[in-house]
């Protein structure tokens, strides 16, 4: 007696709920409504461990660059960093599941070497007497 199941119409899928519903995936693709993909589709992360695409970390947009400072200064130095930083808006479905990075730093060059009223870091011999 042979078993008839319907075909399963769904790319690289083994076993299918329906014939456009997979529940299980061949060896090496992530399972996403239904369907089976090498990669999780943007803004979902693969898991391992059922091999299915579950929501992951979701960042808002960059901030505008901060000042350019070093030690908590904007003058007095030639070179310093600045920042910008954005916001986790959904964390992820599961601990395990990394957020990208929310901050990030970049050289600069300071808007001013010298601090006004000179007190620069590296002082100067006056020769003004």
């Amino acid at each position: 007696m042979s078993h008839y199941m319907a075909g399963c119409r769904i790319e690289n899928c083994d076993s299918c709920f329906s014939r456009d519903f997979c529940t299980k995936c061949k060896p090496g693709f992530y399972r996403y409504r239904g369907r089976c993909f090498e990669e999780c589709p943007e803004g979902f992360a693969p898991l391992e461990e059922t091999m299915e695409c579950v929501e992951g970390c979701e960042v808002g947009p960059w901030s505008e660059w901060g000042t350019c400072s070093r030690n908590n200064k904007t003058c007095g130095f030639k070179w310093g960093l600045e920042t910008r930083t954005r916001q986790i808006v959904k964390k992820p479905a599961k601990d395990t599941i990394p957020c990208p990075t929310i901050a990030e730093s970049r050289r600069c060059k300071m808007a001013l070497r010298h601090c006004p009223g000179g007190h620069a870091l590296y002082s100067m011999p006056s020769l003004e007497q």
